[in-house]
């Protein structure tokens, strides 16, 4: 496990990452930039439905709950 204060960093050559709060800071990353860092196959679950989808990120981010 590596653990950053940096979030790009964290999740750099990650395959997963999951979003399980409504935190204002997560609805102002750049979800592709996080997505082009990471392994393939790769997946964001998005717990809280606050990123926006967009054509790049429709395959690649799964919504969980409402």
């Amino acid at each position: 496990m590596y653990c950053s204060s940096r979030t790009y960093v964290a999740l750099e050559s990650s395959f997963a990452a999951a979003i399980l709060t409504e935190w204002d800071e997560f609805k102002s990353y750049d979800w592709q930039k996080i997505y082009d860092g990471m392994m393939r196959p790769s997946k964001i679950y998005d717990g809280r439905n606050i990123i926006k989808k967009n054509n790049h990120l429709t395959n690649i981010v799964e919504g969980i709950g409402n």
